[in-house]
């Protein structure tokens, strides 16, 4: 819930300072996507901790690789539609997936 309300914010304040031609459409997409992939990652991230160490860190690397593989779509995307603003796609993504990790951190701790 942390993490939606986070997106919707930063979203939010950067669609109301940044305006141009898919600027803004960019901006929600790639901050909707990052939230998406994080938790997805959060989400196995959780059930490997109950399981052990090291599935914890298998997970880790899946969701570091999921999160990877979605920037490279993005880039492949924005290439297709090009109504749409690359830099505000690709930076509201990678700034997103960097504040949701941080989020992540806070709350999933190996003890």
């Amino acid at each position: 819930m942390e993490a939606a309300a986070a997106a919707v914010a930063a979203a939010g304040g950067a669609c109301a300072i940044w305006r141009g031609p898919g600027l803004r459409r960019g901006i929600v997409l790639g901050t909707f996507v990052a939230w998406l992939a994080s938790s997805l990652g959060a989400s196995a991230l959780i059930l490997a901790k109950a399981r052990s160490p090291e599935a914890f860190w298998w997970a880790f690397g899946a969701g570091m690789a999921v999160r990877m593989a979605v920037l490279i779509a993005l880039v492949g995307f924005s290439v297709y539609h090009p109504g749409l603003s690359q830099p505000g796609l690709l930076v509201s993504y990678a700034l997103g997936v960097l504040g949701f990790l941080l989020l992540e951190y806070r709350h999933i701790k190996l003890k």
